[in-house]
């Protein structure tokens, strides 16, 4: 647990500062811990509609493998968003999504990618998943490995049709961001 706390900061200042002092895969730490402490920074600069908050609970939903939810789980033990307690869960089926704040899709099929991210497109959800098709399938973020660090890309619109607005501070630091067309 005691590495947990300097994960955290370590997340958090790439998010705010956009510059690691090093690779943080070469400095040896795993790239799940990354994904999973991005993902609860995330949380942190993306506005979400007050109606996104119906249980008062932050929702981060992760279809992935067991070990990455064990260390999502580790993360976000404790841990608030704007005064809502963060919960994970594992979303019954593509209609339970939409209760999702952050639904992260990781090792999922094309066919059902495609399932997922049409069932929460207009709702409230920051979709997040680790696939080079990601953000060409509708998602709004997706994690790629540049050299020895892990990065994000952003797709602007995906996020805007579910009313999500994302900081700028969020996209100054991806290393790419995909906008909407002038007029849309």
């Amino acid at each position: 647990m005691a590495i947990l706390r300097p994960l955290r900061v370590v997340a958090a200042t790439l998010l705010v500062l956009a510059v690691a002092a090093e690779p943080l895969l070469a400095a040896g730490v795993a790239e799940d811990d990354v994904k999973a402490a991005f993902l609860y920074n995330f949380a942190k600069y993306i506005e979400w509609p007050e109606s996104a908050f119906p249980s008062g609970t932050f929702q981060l939903c992760v279809v992935a493998d067991a070990a990455f939810v064990k260390r999502v789980d580790e993360i976000l033990a404790g841990e608030a968003v704007e005064g809502h307690q963060v919960v994970r869960r594992t979303p019954a089926g593509v209609e339970d999504a939409r209760a999702c704040h952050i639904l992260f899709l990781r090792q999922v099929e094309a066919v059902q990618m495609d399932e997922w991210l049409a069932s929460v497109a207009t709702s409230p959800v920051l979709t997040v998943g680790d696939s080079s098709e990601f953000l060409a399938r509708g998602g709004a973020v997706a994690f790629v490995r540049d050299g020895d660090r892990v990065r994000f890309d952003i797709n602007v619109r995906s996020a805007q049709l579910g009313g999500l607005t994302i900081s700028s501070r969020l996209l100054r630091v991806a290393r790419r961001v995909v906008q909407p067309a002038p007029g849309r």
